[in-house]
């Protein structure tokens, strides 16, 4: 959304929808206030911080007969991405009809509201670094782990070998071990991290979901990070020749 602080544009006699919220309205089309009838019901523009509501707007029209007076408002939309071919154009038209250009303001509503969300672009940028070395040392924990259980139960491995038991027989025993710690921890987290973040985003005004399928996607890639890890590593030792294993232990 654009602004240039030169003349006015007025929609015919419409309100916005904390207005409708505001007079407690179910059906505000054709309603009556202060001489003026509602026409229609404009989304709320939200020019502030996002955890400020939009306040009640009314939008009123402009009588054809009526001149425009300086100090008014004209309000445009801009498709994305041509901002600044669009303030160009109206530089140029603004020195073109003569217009005291010193008087006149062009302004971006998007930058505007920008400035409010630098707090949550910063938490964001921390929040994914803190999250990243999280990750990081999670993985390398559990492949440390794997291989310190995997070197431990090396004889055990060997005589299960001896008794029998396939490569894929190992891997299984290993696999539902892990598996039972990954859904045990899921269990735990997931609950804890919808709770947090439902409170973290009851401040705002306009609220984002959490669906389901971001924490089904997580528990998907953490379950291939053990399938690859235990898969790794266990089938290293259990390739191992178990007889030559068992001497040594």
């Amino acid at each position: 959304m654009g602004a240039i602080s030169e003349k006015r544009l007025f929609v015919a006699d419409s309100i916005n929808e904390s207005a409708v919220k505001a007079f407690g309205w179910h059906e505000p089309v054709g309603k009556h206030f202060s001489g003026y009838t509602v026409k229609g019901v404009i989304k709320n523009v939200y020019n502030f911080a996002p955890t400020v509501e939009a306040k009640p707007v009314c939008y009123l029209r402009r009588s054809p007969n009526e001149n425009m007076r300086s100090g008014t408002l004209i309000l445009f939309k801009y498709r994305e991405g041509t901002w600044k071919s669009c303030k160009e154009k109206i530089e140029e038209i603004i020195k073109k009809e003569n217009i005291d250009f010193y008087q006149t303001s062009i302004t971006n509503s998007k930058e505007n509201y920008d400035i409010y969300l630098k707090s949550e672009a910063a938490l964001i940028k921390l929040l994914s670094f803190v999250s990243a070395i999280c990750v990081l040392i999670c993985v390398f924990g559990f492949v440390s782990l794997v291989s310190l259980t995997c070197e431990e139960r090396r004889k055990e491995i060997a005589i299960r070998k001896i008794n029998g038991a396939t490569v894929g027989d190992i891997l299984a025993i290993f696999a539902k071990e892990y598996f039972l710690l990954l859904f045990i921890g899921a269990a735990i987290a997931f609950p804890a991290g919808f709770l947090i973040m439902k409170r973290w985003l009851e401040q705002y005004v306009k609220q984002t979901s959490i669906p389901a399928w971001i924490y089904l996607s997580i528990l998907c890639v953490l379950a291939m990070i053990i399938v690859l890890c235990v898969g790794w590593r266990v089938y290293k030792s259990s390739i191992e020749n178990p007889a030559e294993v068992v001497k040594s232990e």
